[in-house]
């Protein structure tokens, strides 16, 4: 069961100009918009000649009316005046939720990648689609407010755009993406457990232990799905939270506990620095003469498909700016902001950790144990520690586990929302009355067994967040946000071309990053024992 602890994560966004820039182009657009959005013919655009007028500040920033109903009369949800009373958030929120998203625990598996990819790799692809992430973001938020509608989802703002069938392309995409997150943060939970566990020696002596080290006496496998379940019952409490606005106490915490391990992260790997100097590292990452070249490229695609996911939080970019309260420059121009922040946030702590723990640990041994958490503890056989170092492992994995109850919210609570809304509106239905309550505990509770038992079945959190990466990269991050930039905005000849090659360009990514998951998970799932 090497494969099952070898894993872990890597979860896994602007402000200033650029060629194509949505704020750009967007001052004296709006009518511009208006007149592409009339071509779309949908029937959410036809709908707004019975719509009350937005005080328009441009596309980059609409403020509603006082009264106004708009947007949520255009989708048929629920009463406008308990919307708005549900929305508390600013754009500090919104950066803490997108932090809590997308910096967990995978950030630690980040030198790993740098050990494949080695120097020139890592940094250029860290680059990359961190400004790939940032730019078209931008562009989505734009998509948050159309014609002075405020939508409440991806999936409407699509339907806006480009009809029912577009809308249901998209949800095709971003739906699973979000399970399959859930899916990925249940795994990362129960693994921080094991890790926590196996760093006391006593833990050797339980039955939950299935191998022990004879070197160290310490535990070096178990029963993760005892562990999976324990987090999936944490999760049957939390899942009954009524949305996303009500969790933001539960981000603000995850937030917290990124930080934390991150910065742990960052202090023991310049600790070792200056205990041992720099390890083994290279241009171009793990030598290829040792794996063989086929099994190089399958890292390396993999590699991508880790830090593509890493910086991934588009799917849920228009739910959590559902938070923000109405008012003051409009919720897109406070959605930039925190898409900014948080993006340079992340990026920077991404660059860090990559950088100084390649450097600390070398690619021989990251290649070997690639969860950075693990060379600190007393329970491995491979790199010199200490009962002070072994207790900074508690912590971080401590950290991880409870970053990991409300980033597990952050992707699950617009499933619930989608379902639920849709289910409520069902001609016929009585969900909006005496039945709602049951139908969210009954539907929740079943959506959490689901998830543990998949996470419980496949516990290889590197290789599966690769394939997740992968999967929703290209379409949700890249393709639906340009097309809805073209079609709303009619951008020029060049800048089309240039939108279009950038298309491309992720879209071949995803192949690749799709192949090297799908092997890793093959390879390492024919060693997994399932009980």
């Amino acid at each position: 069961m090497a494969a099952q602890g070898q894993f872990m994560t890597a979860p896994g966004g602007g402000g200033g100009g650029g060629a194509g820039d949505a704020d750009g182009a967007s001052h004296g657009a709006t009518s511009k918009s208006r007149g592409s959005l009339e071509d779309v013919g949908t029937e959410d655009v036809e709908s707004q000649q019975d719509l009350k007028p937005w005080a328009q500040e441009g596309s980059s920033g609409l403020r509603k009316r006082k009264g106004d109903t708009a947007g949520e009369e255009l989708q048929g949800e629920d009463d406008p005046e308990e919307v708005a009373a549900q929305r508390h958030g600013t754009w500090k929120s919104c950066v803490g939720h997108i932090i809590t998203a997308v910096i967990g625990s995978g950030v630690l598996y980040l030198p790993y990648f740098f050990s494949i990819l080695g120097w020139i790799g890592g940094i250029v692809m860290t680059l990359t689609f961190g400004a790939i992430t940032w730019y078209t973001s931008r562009l989505l938020a734009d998509a948050m407010v159309i014609n002075g509608v405020r939508y409440r989802t991806y999936q409407s703002a699509v339907e806006a755009v480009f009809g029912r069938r577009g809308g249901i392309l998209l949800a095709i995409v971003q739906y699973p993406n979000l399970v399959l997150t859930a899916i990925a943060y249940n795994i990362t939970a129960a693994t921080s457990m094991k890790y926590f566990a196996q760093t006391y020696k006593s833990f050797a002596d339980s039955s939950l232990c299935t191998e022990v080290d004879t070197t160290t006496g310490y535990c070096t496998d178990c029963k993760l799905w005892v562990f999976g379940i324990i987090f999936g019952g944490v999760q049957l409490f939390m899942s009954q939270m009524p949305n996303l606005d009500s969790a933001a106490w539960a981000s603000l915490l995850g937030m917290l506990m990124s930080f934390g391990y991150s910065f742990l992260c960052l202090g023991m790997s310049i600790y070792q620095l200056a205990k041992d100097g720099v390890q083994d590292t290279s241009v171009a990452g793990y030598p290829v003469d040792r794996i063989g070249s086929a099994q190089k490229t399958f890292d390396i695609f993999n590699a991508w498909g880790g830090i593509v996911f890493a910086f991934s939080f588009s799917f849920i970019l228009i739910e959590i700016s559902d938070t923000l309260k109405d008012g003051g420059r409009g919720p897109v121009w406070h959605m930039k902001r925190a898409v900014w922040v948080g993006t340079l946030i992340i990026t920077v702590f991404y660059f860090f950790v990559s950088i100084l723990g390649y450097l600390a640990y070398g690619e021989t041994a990251l290649y070997a144990n690639p969860y950075v958490i693990d060379f600190w503890s007393n329970s491995n056989s491979f790199w010199p520690t200490t009962e002070a170092t072994t207790n900074v492992a508690r912590a971080a994995n401590l950290m991880v586990l409870i970053h990991m109850i409300p980033a597990y919210q952050v992707f699950s609570q617009p499933v619930f929302a989608a379902v639920e809304r849709t289910m409520r509106h069902r001609k016929g239905s009585r969900l909006a009355t005496t039945r709602r309550w049951t139908f969210r505990l009954v539907f929740r509770s079943l959506y959490v067994a689901i998830v543990c038992f998949v996470a419980i079945a496949l516990p290889f959190f590197s290789d599966f967040v690769g394939l997740i990466g992968a999967l929703g990269f290209w379409p949700a991050t890249v393709l639906f946000p340009i097309e809805m930039y073209r079609k709303l905005h009619r951008p020029g000849r060049w800048e089309t071309i240039r939108l279009e090659a950038l298309n491309l360009f992720c879209c071949l990514i995803t192949i690749c990053a799709i192949i090297g998951s799908v092997q890793l998970i093959v390879r390492d799932a024919s060693t997994y024992t399932f009980f």
